[in-house]
């Protein structure tokens, strides 16, 4: 996001804060007594989403980018940038401190220009292209999700296929997630809601009722087999990271036998397993 004002870049916009403005597009219109209600899980009472949801889609094609700055965010506001010139090291490890979906890249430390935004899977591409990486850290590679990655990944949270989409996309919002794996009543992975799928719900105009059921709103994405991705425990490393350095891999649902989820894994959470803890292991 570019301040015309201020000459320079001051945000970045991307799937999550959408998901934030479109639980702030619907709470701000909705009766108080529905507000009130769903004061406590932050999502819109059930039947007072549809009763607002035309004013709801207009609010939201009314709003501007700028307004972001004062709706309170999942992540934090402002803009983090990194130099082209600094390490790839370097680049990851604000990755991972700022938990950012990407990273603006400029021509020095600066927020007056921006060449490029690093993305945790343009990384992890960049690993699978590497022989002597990938030789050079062999047992790592070959270590399972199990031991490398599922104790990195964010605590597990999952909703029934009978949620709403309120439901899932507050879970979005205050959990600072990517994605939610959807779950039978067994608790066996059904589906999974990603922020990406909002983004692409918003541009079909799906997202004008919230009250509707999250499994009739992700059936009406148009059919594709890059959605749903899983994995197991006893899948490699390496396996992991060459799946998610495809962009069209959001994220790898790791389930178990039985179909249970064990855990959400994504390119941020391989980096974060990578990477060495802060000092003063915080």
């Amino acid at each position: 996001m570019w301040d015309s004002a201020q000459q320079r870049f001051v945000d970045v916009f991307s799937c999550t804060d959408l998901v934030d403005i479109l639980l702030f597009s619907h709470r701000a219109l909705a009766p108080s007594s529905a507000v009130a209600a769903g004061a406590a899980s932050h999502v819109v009472a059930p039947g007072a989403a549809g009763s607002v949801s035309g004013d709801a889609q207009q609010k939201l094609e009314r709003c501007q980018l700028r307004d972001l700055h004062g709706l309170k965010r999942s992540q934090p506001g402002g803009f983090v940038v990194a130099s082209v010139d600094d390490s790839m090291y370097h680049g990851c490890l604000m990755l991972k401190q700022h938990r950012l979906e990407c990273l603006p890249l400029g021509d020095a430390a600066c927020s007056s220009s921006v060449l490029h935004l690093l993305l945790p899977e343009q990384v992890l591409a960049f690993l699978v292209s590497s022989n002597e990486f990938r030789k050079d850290h062999a047992t790592l590679f070959a270590a399972t999700l199990a031991e490398a990655v599922l104790p990195h990944c964010l605590p597990l949270r999952t909703v029934h296929r009978d949620a709403t989409l309120a439901d899932a996309l507050s879970l979005l919002s205050a959990e600072r997630l990517l994605a939610i794996p959807v779950v039978e009543p067994s608790g066996a992975l059904q589906d999974v809601v990603s922020c990406r799928d909002v983004r692409l719900l918003a541009s079909l105009t799906q997202t004008s009722d919230l009250s509707m059921r999250l499994e009739d709103s992700l059936r009406s994405l148009p059919p594709s087999p890059l959605r749903l991705h899983s994995c197991q425990p006893s899948d490699s490393l390496a396996s992991a990271i060459t799946r998610l350095a495809n962009a069209d891999v959001a994220q790898l649902v790791c389930v178990d036998d039985q179909r249970g989820v064990c855990g959400v894994i994504t390119a941020s959470t391989v980096l974060s397993a990578l990477l060495p803890p802060p000092a003063g292991g915080e």
